[in-house]
């Protein structure tokens, strides 16, 4: 990709002044920062990226860099929406919890004494509840391709990622406020998005998403898929950017009852599990996974949706931590990128 994707007019205007600081108390500069940024976009190939950095529970920085859409030379803005992917499934575990602590769930009851599943083949699906849903240890497999699902293994024994499991889990909630999955998002606005000062978050697709989503990719080349994004996708159907999600994380890191339960790991992954030989995850938590660098424990979540990659980490003891967006595929090298340079 050529480096004038970004013209230096734009780069310069956009930093802020004001320094990052690292995990360790070191200083970098807004533009030094920006600028490793777009040598790290320009070296993965990624057209866009929204980026925001947490220092003291505050964000420091935030910035939208690169081409929303390429052909039509329309740049990332701080207002420019993507797919948050899988750092929906975060977003959604706070909310259960939040309503867990009012009574509407109990988090150790059988989903099945709720809303019986139709498609789910496996009888023992019966034993699988919310708290085994929110640290992937149901046994369901992550998508079925809509034929009738077979558990991998006895609920609540082993780590085993899953979006299904989060779908039936959003459908239950539903159920129990006597909402549908059309209508849901408007539950979670009142619950967590207005309460964490949340202008543009949401788990469907609304006019003002549609006209400023950037548009998706993978190897330079335009994609699409025929989601219904008016449906609440709990596993990957979150539209936002780094400044929105930021302002969630803040939130988070300040609701010391629901941040602990989701800060105390459920499951250790297998020695040999491919997520903790990719992304270094020692653990999973109700809704984010434990991850150790440079000897402090940090938690995390990442995302591919076809066409976006997103991540963030925190580390909730300095309230610090990163979240980016891009509207590149499988970019996952972004996370070592941005903790090489902050994680110091």
């Amino acid at each position: 990709m050529k480096k004038c994707f970004l013209p230096l007019l734009i780069l310069f205007t956009q930093a802020a002044q004001a320094q990052i600081q690292t995990y360790s108390g070191k200083k970098i500069s807004a533009v030094a920062f920006t600028q490793q940024i777009i040598a790290a976009m320009d070296s993965l190939k990624v057209p866009g990226m929204s980026v925001a950095v947490i220092n003291k529970g505050k964000i420091v920085f935030t910035k939208g860099l690169g081409w929303a859409d390429i052909e039509q030379k329309k740049p990332v803005t701080p207002a420019t929406f993507f797919e948050a992917a899988s750092l929906s499934k975060p977003a959604f575990a706070f909310f259960v919890l939040t309503l867990a602590h009012k009574g509407v769930i109990d988090l150790d009851k059988p989903l099945f004494e709720y809303l019986p599943a139709t498609h789910i083949a496996d009888e023992r699906y019966k034993k699988i509840t919310a708290r085994m849903v929110l640290a992937h240890t149901t046994g369901l497999p992550n998508w079925s391709e809509g034929a009738p699902m077979q558990l991998e293994a006895e609920p609540g024994a082993r780590f085993s990622y899953s979006g299904e499991a989060y779908v039936y889990l959003a459908k239950v909630i539903a159920h129990l406020k006597g909402l549908t999955l059309e209508t849901l998002d408007a539950l979670y606005q009142k619950e967590v998005a207005r309460q964490a000062g949340l202008k543009d978050f949401h788990f469907v697709m609304t006019p003002a998403i549609k006209n400023k989503l950037a548009t998706p990719y993978q190897d330079n080349k335009k994609m699409s898929d025929d989601r219904n994004r008016h449906l609440f996708d709990p596993a990957g159907g979150l539209y936002a950017n780094a400044g929105e999600y930021a302002k969630f994380l803040c939130h988070l890191m300040k609701q010391q009852p629901v941040l602990n339960e989701m800060m105390k790991p459920v499951i250790e992954l297998e020695k040999d599990h491919i997520i903790r030989k990719l992304f270094g995850v020692d653990a999973w938590s109700m809704g984010l996974a434990v991850i150790p660098v440079n000897n402090t424990i940090n938690y995390w979540h990442g995302g591919n949706n076809l066409g976006y990659t997103a991540s963030f980490m925190i580390n909730p003891e300095k309230k610090f931590g990163y979240v980016f967006f891009t509207n590149a595929d499988q970019c996952n090298g972004m996370k070592q990128v941005l903790e090489n340079i902050l994680w110091k």
